[in-house]
């Protein structure tokens, strides 16, 4: 074993492409942004990762063929044009490179294949981060939250659950986590022996850091180093509920881009990262039922990728652990002045398309603490 609680990896090849395609919820945001901050150090180590964005969510996106928002209100799929730009940027490097996108993770085998041919075939590896599913749940359907979901946490639950593999309220879910099918899928785009599985569960965190440092052939320490760079804490149960009845008030009376300035970065961003909440704020609860199926769910994508063949880092048999329960929801009968007064000052600073001078002053310190006064140059973006 590795000091990072992974057996060392090995690099890919001088002249590799390594794909991470996800999945959703499992620290992807956190690597994303330590790869784009280290660009500089990543390319003095003969490692680029193409472009000026955190992540590469455009050119899956688009190659999806998925609309990014409301398709008829202000939403549209993306033009093709923008996976054609980074294949292009990779093939035209003769080394190591790497590309990451949770939204890959949702690729049909077909789409899954003609991403491999087009990224440079025999020279992708593919890596894929996975956590135990019941604890994806909660913090899955935040994320749903952020594009204008209306449905109460446990009424969610019960659609995603009532028919796994294609829940009615969000569709994408199962095709992002049931595990053993992605895997599937990709094994057979790209073979079993070019896919590396990161099970991050009962790991130091870092372990995903050193992990891709140890892939990409460069020192540990140029990813380590830049691993707190976002903050992504949960929803307190009662932030949640304000962005739920928030959704029904507003979400019809909007287009696209104002509800993802004005709610998504403003309302659910100034919250969660305008503040701390006091430990006497109820958190979400996942009810008994959820947990348990999300444990049968979870054996089940062991056993489909234990058999698979492929690369696994880390214990496969802990995503099938039943989550212990949190105990019993409590429903929010208020939400905190400190909570509303952050999403108000945000709603009022992204209506004039200003930061608020605490998300001004994060991004300052963030920038000089890990990268140098130099980094503040660098085009920081959400890369949607």
């Amino acid at each position: 074993m590795s000091e990072a609680g992974f057996a060392v990896a090995p690099a890919i090849a001088p002249n590799g492409l390594l794909l991470h395609i996800g999945v959703h919820k499992t620290g992807t945001t956190a690597i994303q942004a330590a790869l784009a901050y280290a660009r500089t150090d990543l390319a003095a180590n003969g490692v680029r990762y193409p472009g000026k964005l955190q992540a590469h969510h455009r050119a899956a996106l688009a190659v999806l063929g998925r609309p990014w928002g409301w398709n008829s209100r202000g939403g549209a799929v993306l033009d093709t044009e923008h996976f054609d730009k980074l294949a292009k940027r990779a093939n035209a490097y003769s080394g190591r490179v790497v590309i990451s996108s949770e939204f890959f993770c949702e690729a049909d085998e077909e789409t899954a294949r003609t991403v491999v041919e087009r990224l440079g075939g025999e020279r992708v590896q593919v890596v894929i981060t996975l956590r135990n599913l019941g604890k994806l749940l909660s913090s899955s359907w935040q994320q749903y939250l952020k594009y204008g979901l209306t449905t109460p946490y446990e009424k969610w639950l019960e659609d995603v659950f009532a028919n796994p593999g294609a829940a009615r309220i969000s569709p994408t879910f199962w095709k992002r986590h049931d595990h053993g099918a992605v895997l599937t899928r990709w094994a057979a785009a790209v073979g079993p022996e070019n896919v590396s599985v990161l099970v991050l569960e009962d790991v130091p965190r870092e372990s995903m850091f050193v992990t891709f440092a140890q892939m990409l052939g460069v020192p540990s320490d140029i990813l380590t180093t830049r691993m707190d760079l976002t903050s992504n804490r949960s929803m307190t149960a009662a932030e949640a509920e304000l962005l739920v009845q928030l959704n029904a008030r507003v979400k019809n009376e909007m287009q696209w881009n104002d509800y993802v300035r004005l709610v998504r970065r403003g309302v659910a961003l100034g919250m969660v990262e305008g503040r701390e909440p006091d430990a006497s704020e109820p958190r979400l609860v996942t009810p008994d039922w959820a947990l348990d199926a999300a444990a049968e769910h979870g054996a089940a994508a062991a056993a489909t990728i234990g058999a698979l063949g492929v690369n696994v880092y880390g214990n496969l048999d802990a995503l099938a652990v039943r989550v212990p329960s949190a105990g019993i929801a409590t429903d929010p009968s208020e939400v905190p002045i400190a909570a509303a007064v952050e999403a108000l000052a945000s709603v009022i600073a992204a209506s004039r398309d200003e930061a608020t001078s605490r998300q001004l002053a994060g991004r300052l310190v963030r920038a000089t603490r890990k990268q140098g006064i130099s980094s503040l140059f660098h085009k920081d973006d959400e890369s949607r």
